[in-house]
């Protein structure tokens, strides 16, 4: 049985303890979430990490859409997209999303608990961190701009990731053009006078910390893994597009 049937089947419920456990716990009773019948050696280290992963993102998620005042329509549908073509998640599994989203965006939890309580388990794992970052900027840029609000729990996560050396590499994605050639060298960690055999170095370091096997194996539920194999995708595509334009001058 998946990480999700345990939750979904009864078992998992408050023995996670903090923020993440929290938000379970408010779950209990619409599910068979159990109040922690189950101890936790019967449920496996991956699994529990998967379960922080999923829960913790969209608590962060759901705090996030609401830091400027209300949730908007474009904040639904991104989250909407989202869930069904970044990560693909079942039915089941994005119905239990959207309720830990609403869950945890009307909570009294904050936004830094959740990340804190992230970072703990998947501290040395920095495209996991990573990969939570790109969510929220995704979530974040709905509208077709970040909020000032919007962006500082973003940077509490940062800080909290210590990614503050990364934040405008990842942030590169959203800004610019398309056609702008100077943002897929950011999104490389790069810039358009570096010389070739140091961009591909950037990005050989970028592919193998992307991919979607090797992120699936730090604890990641196969649901989020999906959403590494479209960055992976994203950084190949972005060498690409470099490689040829260094070629043409």
């Amino acid at each position: 049985m998946s990480w999700l049937g345990k939750i979904l089947g009864g078992g998992i419920g408050l023995m996670f303890g903090g923020p993440v456990g929290a938000v379970l716990g408010m779950l209990a009773g619409h599910h068979a979430l159990d109040s922690g019948r189950m101890t936790k050696g019967l449920i496996s280290g991956l699994e529990n990490k998967q379960t922080i992963y999923f829960v913790a993102t969209f608590s962060m998620l759901g705090k996030l859409a609401k830091a400027d005042g209300a949730v908007t329509q474009h904040e639904i549908d991104a989250i909407d997209r989202v869930m069904t073509d970044n990560l693909r998640l079942s039915p089941q599994a994005r119905k239990f999303a959207i309720e830990v989203f609403n869950t945890a965006k009307e909570s009294d939890e904050k936004f830094e608990g959740f990340a804190l309580q992230f970072y703990q388990e998947f501290g040395r794992v920095e495209a996991v961190l990573s990969s939570v970052i790109d969510l929220l900027l995704l979530v974040a840029h709905a509208d077709g701009r970040m909020d000032e609000p919007e962006e500082r729990l973003i940077l509490d996560a940062v800080r909290i990731f210590k990614l503050e050396s990364r934040y405008q590499q990842l942030k590169s994605r959203f800004s610019g053009l398309p056609n702008d050639i100077s943002r897929y060298y950011a999104i490389l960690g790069a810039k358009p006078d570096d010389e070739m055999r140091d961009i591909k170095k950037k990005y050989r370091k970028l592919a193998m910390e992307f991919h979607p096997d090797r992120v699936q194996s730090k604890g990641v539920s196969p649901e989020f893994a999906a959403a590494s194999e479209d960055k992976f995708k994203e950084i190949q595509h972005a060498f690409d597009l470099v490689e040829k334009d260094k070629a043409g001058r």
